[in-house]
């Protein structure tokens, strides 16, 4: 069973007794940098469960809460020294570094919801400033402050050293400078719900019910009280909030002791490396390691993303390298082919699918939102980053005719192309040159000169493999100039002339990149012009 599945049917055994009438799966960030790949792993694990739920034909809602009025903790290297000074204050308060939006929160904030949107998934978003300043938190604020020494004792048991005997379960938010993380509670009367605070970094002190967005809960105790407020019954984490005496055990004991909640389901997830040179750094917005998800919509299709981060269960480790997007989607088309070959083999056959073969289909069905009435025309992604390359247009835009002779010269059938095909053919044509150009290999083809250069370097006996193949080359007709064709006419040739393959293929990416290696070269050569191939070739 597809792990989302057997994750959702898990929860609905330990809650349905509960008698929920409707499940919320809930997950989150706080908006303080670029949120990344690796953030969405959480979002993606959430909504998987979610469509579990609804597979199993409950009732389920995904949820998003933006933990906008956490405080900025210090200066990110993407931020100006102007910045010092708001440090302390929180994240929706703070003007945005570019102007371009209401906050510094929302300018983080925006651009991934956006990206969720792309990615098909449906949540409702709750911004934790808005909902501080509504009263949400207002009874759970009361809770904890008069259950301050009960969550005292709570957190104590799983630290070194206990917390001040002065400590409250709450950040007040200064009335006067607008910070949080200097302010101290001074007493609480439970009476009339008042507390008195002190702010070290402007001296204000006021006594104030502290409600309505002038007090925050921290961490540890918000985590526990949003549960209850939301009435969460499953949220993925990440390992240091699942690890032993992290906030999710505190949030646990919290949770039943304080706010009288039962728990959502525990469910860790990995976290996601990047990977730069031959490291794999785990992905931090404050060290600026960083994939935004909004970039991802530059390079690849959004069902791809959704495919890295969701074909596997949680647990496993991802190392997300950029140079190997291309894999990466080649995995998706073959999970495409898998999917309409096992879909047609339920329609003609009474014989019932495996295990394995209906977890490809449920996997394909959960991270493609649109789904063609048919295998949709597969142009391997490498091949579309060297085709959106080659058909250039003057105006730096792809050449659509050129693009589509030159898929005629590779096999395909371009008149049978749907509206579908050639929408996501432009795509990824599209997305697969802003790859090359910003993290792939961008196609540098030799000039006259150069390839001169590199034909002098050459042995005789590949001297005379080239001419032969270009005097060859120049005597067919233009229909004949077909990948396959001269696939065949590399080895054909390379055999009468008792030459290996590997030197043969060797002085023709000499001769046109300067290198050893490059594209598959029959549908590379046929996909230039054939003036061009003439250029390169004829230097005898």
């Amino acid at each position: 069973m597809y792990w989302a599945d057997a994750t959702a049917e898990k929860i609905i055994k330990k809650r349905d007794r509960d008698g929920i009438e409707e499940y919320v799966v809930s997950s989150g960030i706080t908006p303080s940098g670029h949120i990344h790949v690796g953030n969405a792993r959480e979002t993606l694990t959430a909504d998987g469960i979610h469509q579990g739920l609804k597979k199993a034909g409950k009732k389920s809602k995904l949820i998003f809460v933006a933990d906008d009025y956490d405080p900025l903790r210090k200066l990110y290297p993407f931020l100006t020294e102007e910045y010092t000074k708001y440090i302390g204050m929180p994240l929706s308060e703070i003007p945005c570094p570019e102007g371009c939006c209401n906050s510094y929160a929302e300018h983080f904030l925006n651009p991934y919801l956006n990206s969720l949107k792309d990615l098909g998934i449906e949540i409702t978003t709750y911004r934790a400033s808005e909902c501080y300043k509504a009263g949400m938190y207002n009874d759970a604020i009361i809770k904890a402050l008069d259950n301050r020494l009960k969550i005292k004792e709570i957190l104590d048991g799983f630290r070194k050293e206990p917390l001040a005997d002065d400590w409250y379960p709450l950040n007040v938010v200064c009335e006067k400078c607008g910070k949080m993380i200097n302010t101290k509670i001074l007493g609480y009367n439970s009476e009339d719900k008042t507390i008195t605070y002190v702010c070290s970094d402007c001296g204000f002190e006021n006594n104030v019910q502290p409600f309505n967005g002038i007090g925050k809960l921290p961490w540890r105790v918000d985590w526990p009280a949003r549960w209850q407020i939301f009435g969460v019954t499953a949220e993925p984490m990440g390992k240091d909030h699942g690890a032993s005496g992290g906030s999710y055990d505190t949030g646990v004991k919290i949770s039943r002791m304080v706010y009288g909640y039962v728990p959502p389901e525990k469910m860790i997830y990995e976290w996601i490396q990047l990977k730069v040179g031959d490291k794999a750094v785990p992905m931090s917005s404050s060290a600026g390691v960083v994939f935004a998800v909004k970039d991802w919509n530059e390079i690849c299709h959004p069902e791809i993303l959704r495919f890295l981060l969701v074909r596997s269960k949680p647990s496993k480790h991802i190392d997300f390298d950029l140079k190997g997007i291309p894999n990466i989607v080649d995995d998706y088309d073959e999970l495409e082919r898998k999917y309409f070959e096992l879909i047609e083999k339920q329609k003609s056959s009474s014989e019932e699918l495996n295990t394995n073969d209906l977890d490809k289909i449920r996997l394909y069905e959960v991270i493609t939102t649109n789904i063609s009435e048919k295998l949709p025309v597969q142009v391997a992604y490498k091949f579309c980053s060297i085709i959106a390359q080659i058909a250039i247009a003057d105006n730096e835009e792809i050449d659509m005719e050129r693009v589509y002779d030159i898929l005629g010269r590779n096999g395909y059938n371009v008149e049978e192309f749907t509206e579908f095909d050639k929408n996501r053919l432009i795509a990824r044509l599209e997305m697969s040159k802003n790859w090359a150009k910003n993290y792939g290999e961008k196609l540098n083809i030799n000039t006259k000169e150069q390839a001169k250069m590199e034909y002098e370097k050459l042995s005789d006996a590949q001297k005379e493999w080239v001419n032969t193949f270009i005097e060859r080359f120049e005597s067919l007709e233009s229909n004949e100039i077909t990948a396959m064709n001269l696939h065949e006419l590399i080895y054909e040739i390379a055999n009468s002339l008792e030459l290996s393959p590997k030197e043969a293929f060797g002085a023709s990416y000499a001769i046109l990149l300067s290198k050893k290696y490059g594209p598959k070269l029959g549908s590379f050569l046929a996909s230039l012009s054939s003036e061009k191939v003439i250029e390169l070739y004829k230097l005898n």
